[in-house]
């Protein structure tokens, strides 16, 4: 399965609401991403990426991991804008910011949660307002990653992560989970294995062959599928 997304395209600027200060609550969406973008090269590519994994993938299971080798892949914003396809289905969609060395998605999203993924793992009592809806988007959540913690790896590996990916799809319908880079953190490894399933975003001209086949390498023993590969351009 290869997916090329494009950059090129832009996102139309969201609607002003009439009242000022409602205008000053919505959230300001990164236009990499594709609410708005659903005419654009970028947004086709997405559905298509989208098409192949629920034939071959979301009608079995519910957890995805999406990752990258190094952080130029841009890993966190196809994990985004899969999310955002998915949740167009009409389907109720999560996405985890699990990328908890250098979280991108509350910033993609606007979001102003201060709660995330990290205070979950430590056990603190915010499930309410660590998962929250995204603006903007019908049927998408988002659970940000929270505070940086001093020990991400070590959260992934507990069983509170384990308990999160045992009953969150119990919830929604698709769970995509966003991970650092595989080769720069061994915490990618962990969240795929636990997701089961993931796809491996490449940057082209910029992503080494030498670089996909480590990766490949460290998800064998985790026992996590490799689905496919989205090449970014």
């Amino acid at each position: 399965m290869n997916a090329v997304v494009q950059d090129r395209p832009k996102i139309a600027s969201l609607r002003r609401s009439a009242n000022p200060r409602d205008a000053a609550k919505t959230p300001v969406l990164s236009p990499e991403l594709v609410v708005n973008d659903t005419a654009s090269a970028r947004a086709e590519a997405m559905r298509e990426l989208r098409s192949q994994l629920v034939l071959r993938w979301f009608g079995e299971y519910r957890t995805l991991a999406v990752l990258g080798a190094r952080a130029h892949d841009g890993a966190d914003t196809v994990a985004a804008n899969l999310a955002i396809v998915m949740a167009q289905l009409g389907e109720p969609t999560l996405l985890i910011d699990a990328n908890l060395r250098s979280p991108a998605q509350a910033r993609l999203f606007g979001a102003t949660q201060t709660a995330g993924l990290s205070d979950l793992l430590q056990n603190r009592d915010v499930y309410d307002e660590a998962i929250r809806p995204v603006a903007g988007v019908d049927h998408l959540h988002l659970l940000a990653a929270g505070p940086v913690p001093s020990n991400p790896q070590e959260l992934v590996s507990r069983t509170p992560f384990i308990y999160l990916m045992k009953t969150l799809p119990d919830r929604f319908r698709a769970v995509i989970i966003a991970t650092p880079p595989a080769l720069d953190y061994a915490d990618a490894q962990l969240i795929a294995a636990r997701a089961r399933g993931c796809v491996l975003v490449t940057r082209r001209h910029r992503t080494r062959i030498a670089d996909v086949e480590r990766v490949k390498s460290q998800l064998a023993p985790a026992h996590a599928e490799l689905l496919g590969g989205v090449i970014r351009s």
